[in-house]
């Protein structure tokens, strides 16, 4: 029996590696996680910033057709001017001329207006589309160095998986099937040592005649609070291994 306590716990070892690999592969890493979002915010934002460059392009090209046809009135009242013949008509015309180039001087201070903010929208959309860029290059980087790590882990997994099967040709069918069914229910951790009568997976006491019997090691013993099998930490000491 403990012949084959000391495989299960090896096994144990090796189904604790094979997991944390298995979590390594499944868990996106918080950096990588953390670029795309960031990314994500500033398409949004650069998006924003197009929008309002968008909007000022408008403001500007309806502010110069109103120009134009604000200026197109006023060559006709000029034209006009030529053809009235009395002084209240002049006049008349002198005074629309006026308005309309008052509201003419007003839609050239508009463009101008909208011009400088054209140029500061710009300046916005040039800096995100910057920051995009920069943040894109980095999560390509990112991701190629975590697909590096997956092909290396994926190496590792391979290889553990082998060596578990292996290792299961020569442990008993029963006691394999013991260790997997408590593992499947105890967060993948189905034996553990007690050191100084606690059982470190659940961090009870064992009662002082149990805890003589596992000392012995003569027999497989379970844990009475976790039910998790349980061995002497010693032993690992007295077989000239040590637990990883």
């Amino acid at each position: 029996m403990k012949e084959q306590l000391l495989k299960l716990i090896k096994l144990q070892e090796v189904d604790l590696q094979i997991n944390k690999i298995n979590k390594e592969l499944e868990t996106e890493p918080e950096a990588v996680k953390a670029l795309k979002e960031e990314l994500k915010e500033v398409k949004e934002d650069l998006a924003t910033a197009k929008a309002e460059l968008e909007e000022r392009e408008k403001i500007k090209r309806d502010a110069e057709l109103e120009l134009q046809d604000c200026e197109e009135r006023i060559k006709k009242s000029k034209q006009k001017m030529m053809e009235v013949k009395t002084n209240k008509e002049y006049q008349a015309l002198l005074t629309e001329i006026d308005e309309l180039q008052s509201i003419k001087s007003e839609w050239e201070e508009k463009i101008i207006v909208a011009m400088d903010e054209i140029e500061e929208a710009k300046k916005v959309v040039e800096e995100k589309e910057k920051i995009v860029k920069e943040l894109e290059q980095r999560l390509k980087e990112a991701q190629q160095r975590l697909e590096q790590s997956f092909t290396h882990f994926k190496k590792e997994l391979v290889q553990l998986r082998q060596k578990r099967e292996e290792m299961i040709k020569t442990m008993d069918k029963d006691l394999l099937k013991r260790y997997d069914f408590i593992r499947s229910r105890r967060n993948g951790i189905a034996v553990v040592a007690v050191d100084a009568e606690v059982c470190e997976g659940c961090n009870m006491h064992i009662p002082p005649q149990k805890y003589n019997e596992l000392l012995k090691g003569d027999k497989l013993m379970t844990c009475p609070t976790c039910q998790r099998i349980i061995y002497w930490k010693g032993i690992l000491e007295n077989n000239g291994q040590t637990e990883e």
